[in-house]
């Protein structure tokens, strides 16, 4: 019975093979489709969310900023108006301020009058920092720090003098945070040279202007640019009024658009497990088509051999594979009974084939063979003859030919009757063919005439054999009649040995023999070679 589920070894070019490729580009181009979509609708909410909310956190962030720095400026405004400003007043003052941690006082040339605070402040203070009239607002390289100025009276000559207040750095930092950002991206402080002056992320703090990431920026909303280590950046600026200063926010692109690289990857994960997932359905609808196609297969490779003993076991659906199969089963059951019948009769020809055989064998036997005497007869003796001259004309070998003839048979048949000389000759027959050799041949050549044919014997041999037949028929008595009475025959024999005429080697036999009937009879007489004509 063959199997309806082998192994599912297929070729690349069998159905299955087609069937499973199928339904998996099938399934990976509806998976890539839909990834695609699914990736750019995120990768789109995503960038129109950066784009509202990148303003508005820099915006609030301003916001924080500038009051912060108001209120920076008033406090150091009522310091100025408190009169003379000597170090011991800023100490006390910067010990109750929440804005500074450093302030110094110098003249309009530089030299310091007095100072507070851990601050390095050069001497003289470079002119830059001492012109007010450019804003309040300036950057100390120490840090660099953000220094808020202020011009006043009160120098010991009637000269103005200017007051420096440096900002609390950990204090603009904390306000530069932002819930609103990720822990890799910042905000920073730029400066009027376009430096970072502070930043929400100290760690990321930069000092080296970047003039080319900022010119992207400016007036371009948020945007795609190259960061100062190289990386991908997405940002925007915001100015802030009055200052000379902006707020630059800034982020990785990897991490802002870090949850459309989070969807890809379980986009990913998903349509390959939807992938895997079909195929595998594709494999076992394939094999549940395919397998039992296979069995039928097989079973009609192995009918178109021969064997017939094939049947499919049917599976339980009545769908088209089922009835194929039944049909199939039915098929083969017919054959099977088809071939018992072509058996049946094959073994009957075959039985008559044998028995016709057999009734030609002893047709071919009964007609070589004398009916009486059951030796061969006058026939078959020609043909013999004719093969063994084939044969000696080839191998030189010796043949001779005796010719025996029962003395006075006619006599003895008149006077006994037909039934005894047929008597006679079946009891001369056999005891011609007990003197004979094996290799000789003997016949009744007609009537009471017999022919003996020796091979490989001459003519001195022949005659041993003659003697030996004469001296066994002579030396026997027979009942021929129901007087029971012993009858005793003689036989005359003529010898002669073949020498290349099959007509001079009948005749010199035949005269053998009338020489020997001449001789009184009883005896054996031979004829030398004789010569071919």
């Amino acid at each position: 019975m063959v199997d309806p589920k082998p192994p599912l070894r297929q070729p690349l070019n069998s159905l299955a093979t087609k069937i499973i490729f199928v339904v998996f580009l099938s399934t990976s181009l509806t998976a890539v489709v839909v990834s695609w979509i699914s990736v750019h609708s995120t990768y789109t909410f995503l960038e129109r969310r950066i784009q509202e909310s990148y303003p508005a956190i820099l915006e609030r962030t301003g916001d924080r900023i500038g009051g912060w720095l108001g209120e920076a400026n008033a406090e150091m405004r009522d310091l100025a108006q408190d009169g003379p400003l000597d170090a011991a007043l800023l100490s006390a003052w910067l010990q109750r301020s929440g804005h500074f941690d450093a302030a110094v006082v110098a003249d309009r040339a530089g030299h310091l009058r007095a100072r507070a605070g851990d601050a390095h402040w050069p001497e003289p203070l470079p002119k830059e920092a001492l012109d007010a009239s450019s804003g309040p607002w300036a950057v100390h390289t120490d840090g660099p720090r953000l220094v808020l100025r202020i011009a006043f009276g009160g120098g010991p000559d009637g000269g103005a003098l200017v007051l420096h207040g440096a900002l609390r750095r950990e204090t603009l930092t904390a306000l530069l945070a932002s819930d609103g950002l990720g822990a890799s991206g910042r905000i920073a402080l730029i400066g009027p040279d376009d430096r970072v002056v502070v930043s929400s992320n100290d760690r990321r703090a930069e000092a080296a202007a970047r003039p080319r990431a900022l010119e992207a920026l400016r007036g371009h909303g948020v945007v795609e640019f190259a960061g100062g280590d190289g990386r991908n950046m997405i940002g925007t600026l915001h100015a802030l009024p009055g200052t000379g200063f902006q707020l630059l926010l800034e982020e990785p692109f990897e991490k802002a658009f870090e949850p459309v690289f989070a969807v890809v990857t379980r986009v990913f994960v998903i349509d390959l497990c939807i992938i895997l997932a079909f195929s595998f359905l594709a494999y076992q609808v394939t094999a549940a088509i395919v397998q039992p196609i296979e069995a039928l297969s097989e079973g009609a490779r192995r009918i178109s051999q021969g064997d017939f003993e094939v049947e499919l076991v049917e599976t339980r659906t009545r769908d088209e594979i089922g009835l194929l199969t039944h049909a199939f089963n039915e098929m083969t059951h017919k054959l099977l009974g088809h071939r018992a019948e072509i058996e049946d009769a094959n073994q009957k020809l075959l039985a008559q084939n044998e028995a016709l055989q057999r009734a030609n064998e002893v047709l071919e036997q009964l007609s070589i063979t004398d009916g009486l005497t059951k030796l061969h007869n006058h026939r078959f003796f020609q043909d013999h003859l004719t093969r063994e001259i084939k044969r000696v004309s080839r191998t030189a070998e010796p043949l001779c030919m005796l010719i025996c003839d029962i003395d006075d048979f006619k006599r003895l048949n008149d006077r006994l009757g037909h039934a005894a000389g047929d008597e006679l000759l079946i009891g001369i027959a056999r005891v011609l063919n007990d003197s004979i050799r094996e290799t000789d041949f003997l016949a009744r050549y007609g009537g009471e005439e017999f022919v003996v044919l020796a091979p490989g014997t001459d003519v001195s041999g022949a005659v041993l054999i003659a003697e030996k037949i004469r001296e066994g028929v002579s030396g026997g008595s027979y009942i021929l009649d129901s007087t029971h009475q012993l009858t005793k025959v003689t036989i005359s024999i003529g010898v002669a040995q073949y020498a290349g005429s099959r007509k001079r080697f009948f005749q010199a036999a035949d005269q053998a023999l009338y020489r020997a009937k001449a001789a009184g009879k009883n005896c054996v007489m031979a004829e030398g070679d004789v010569e071919s004509i």
